[in-house]
């Protein structure tokens, strides 16, 4: 048994707008029904750099209210500076620039808001030469707890750690986890979330990571498709989704 990340989730007020701006920002292509504008956009990358995840962007009614808990580390493929101007051209604003300890980064926001950092590039003395998604980086209280329960979720294996904070990693292309420590409790529903593939049924997955110290938060049977909606054990949000042994084909988006 074993789960796969697969898609990374976006709560949206206009779901094209962003959507746009990240497939500017990644180089991704889309995969959008003209037909039904409310069914959200998903975002494909047709590399190798982050094999098998997808970018999906949903609808929601509620507003963005509160600093994000999960949010984007990008790395440029020139420079920082190149890169904060060209994620400008795209719709991002600039909200602060950061120098601390032995790096430096410029914390953006995309069209809604949305927190992002960019990183500098491994010209500029960058930990990594890997351009475009560097890390999904998740605030925590207890950063070892959580990162532990995603490292066994995951099958993850731990890269980097200090004292506030831990990289974990996968395969080669899976997108690479922070957790990282910050003061503030989580009070709302995260706006970004993962979605997680079993390697075999999502029920034994979902029993799986429940003896981890998940919890469900609920069943969705929607479209053809089916879901459970999870939390991790500070309560962030993930969803475990169908997988072959549920009738699901990798040829599905």
């Amino acid at each position: 048994m074993a789960l796969f990340p697969d898609t990374l989730t976006f709560d949206c007020a206009d779901t094209l707008r962003v959507a746009t701006f990240w497939g500017g920002a990644l180089g991704f292509g889309s995969d959008r029904d003209a037909d039904d504008p409310d069914d959200g956009v998903l975002l494909v990358d047709s590399s190798t750099r982050t094999r098998g995840v997808y970018f999906s962007f949903q609808t929601v009614p509620e507003p963005k209210v509160v600093k994000n808990r999960v949010h984007l580390d990008l790395r440029p493929a020139t420079t920082m500076a190149e890169e904060v101007a060209r994620l400008g051209d795209l719709g991002a604003t600039q909200i602060r620039y950061v120098a601390e300890g032995h790096g430096s980064w410029t914390v953006m926001g995309d069209p809604e808001g949305n927190e992002f950092c960019v990183l500098r590039a491994n010209g500029e003395g960058g930990k990594r030469d890997t351009r475009g998604l560097d890390s999904v980086v998740v605030d925590s209280g207890d950063w070892r707890r959580v990162a532990d329960f995603w490292t066994a979720a995951l099958g993850y294996r731990e890269l980097e750690a200090g004292e506030d904070g831990v990289e974990i990693v996968g395969r080669d292309a899976d997108p690479m986890l922070s957790f990282v420590r910050v003061p503030e409790p989580k009070t709302v529903k995260n706006r970004i979330h993962l979605d997680v593939r079993p390697s075999g049924s999502m029920a034994e997955e979902v029993d799986r990571v429940t003896t981890l110290g998940a919890t469900v938060r609920g069943f969705i049977e929607e479209g053809g498709s089916f879901w459970t909606q999870m939390r991790d054990p500070e309560g962030n949000e993930f969803c475990v989704l169908r997988g072959p042994d549920d009738g699901w084909s990798p040829d599905e988006l």
